[in-house]
């Protein structure tokens, strides 16, 4: 099983891309490889991050047996739980390896690495073409590099509050979503978001959660940051919406759910956020109620009719809703991603994606 320091920082999946709050990451640039392409009927390919396996596994949606993977490197240090995609580029963080490791997801292989001198690297985001953002959770901080850049050392840095663990993008601004934990991984107070000035490296505004252990965000259609307070994973976590031009709080939905951390919004306002230990909630950001509430989420039961947990769950551009099951040895569970049917939710498939799958992304290039 994987740990609990693991299971903390796999709840960084959420997020982490420029477009994360739509349904699927349109990608832009040069032509692409036949198997980027997809099928003729479907389009889109689903990314995985394979936390155990230190890998990547893409597989066509219209064909989900067809699949690729592209090898993160042999070291243990490498624990990725989370990826953004821009173009037919990725950047992985990689974990204890403290390191991002950009893809060219044409040619399926990894271009360059970039490093931090130590620490933990979880979420990242991309600001344009070429520059990302990345966390350093041990250490505190958030780095700058560009693809293209003659150095692999992540140098231009910035200090923010303890435990950064997601990375979001809106009007303007680089905004980082902090657990505020110390070093046993205890709440020293609650979440904190920072934004920062992409350019200068400056902080602008920062403003609590409200909620302890605030893990994952998501930009939705109205422009706002929603983000998921993970809490103790005992008792129920809760969902901040926060405005990100003023870093004012606008609502705190109460309960999402025992042990949330991750969270996607589809083009059509639908939150999905998903627990550790009970499947996927949807809550719909326009009327500000739940579709699927943490006592009737979206989730592949087991014998007895309890769920398996949710790592990540993602809508497609037709609205089914693909999410991830990390498997459970002791309990004989395979990893999975399963396929639930846009508006009944019904459960319609099952992917085979490799050990210890954490994140999923879902793209069209």
């Amino acid at each position: 099983m994987i740990n609990r320091r693991t299971i903390r920082r796999s709840s960084l999946l959420a997020v982490v891309t420029l477009t994360a709050a739509c349904a699927s990451d349109k990608a832009s640039g040069p032509a692409v490889s036949a198997f980027l392409r997809g099928t003729p009927s479907n389009h889109q390919i689903g990314l995985v991050v394979n936390s155990t396996a230190g890998a990547i596994t893409l597989f066509q949606l219209g064909a989900p047996t067809q699949t690729r993977q592209v090898a993160l490197g042999a070291s243990n240090a490498i624990t990725p739980v989370g990826l953004s995609v821009r173009g037919t580029t990725a950047a992985v963080p990689l974990g204890d390896a403290s390191s991002v490791a950009v893809i060219d997801l044409n040619t399926l292989a990894v271009s360059r690495f970039f490093l931090f001198a130590a620490g933990n690297t979880t979420g990242s985001a991309f600001i344009d073409d070429t520059t990302v953002f990345a966390d350093n959770s041990d250490s505190g901080y958030v780095g700058r590099f560009t693809t293209g850049q003659a150095s692999d050392t992540i140098r231009d840095t910035v200090h923010v509050a303890p435990s950064p663990s997601d990375i979001q993008v809106a009007g303007g601004r680089v905004l980082v979503i902090s657990a505020n934990l110390d070093v046993d991984f205890n709440p020293i107070g609650n979440g904190i978001v920072t934004a920062i000035d992409p350019k200068t490296l400056a902080v602008l505004d920062t403003v609590s959660t409200g909620g302890t252990n605030s893990t994952a965000g998501a930009i939705g259609p109205d422009g706002n940051l929603y983000v998921v307070n993970t809490g103790d994973f005992v008792n129920p976590g809760s969902m901040t919406i926060i405005d990100p031009s003023t870093l004012t709080v606008i609502q705190t939905v109460a309960n999402v759910g025992v042990g949330p951390g991750a969270i996607s919004i589809g083009s059509n306002g639908l939150a999905y956020v998903s627990a550790f230990f009970g499947g996927t909630v949807i809550w719909n950001t326009v009327t500000k109620t739940f579709v699927r509430g943490p006592s009737n989420p979206v989730c592949a039961p087991v014998t007895g009719g309890s769920c398996r947990g949710a790592f990540d769950a993602r809508p497609d551009a037709a609205g089914d809703v693909y999410q991830v099951f990390f498997g459970s040895p002791s309990q004989s569970l395979n990893p999975y991603v399963f396929v639930y049917q846009a508006g009944t939710f019904a459960l319609t498939d099952s992917v085979s994606v490799g050990p210890g799958p954490s994140a999923i992304r879902i793209a069209t290039f």
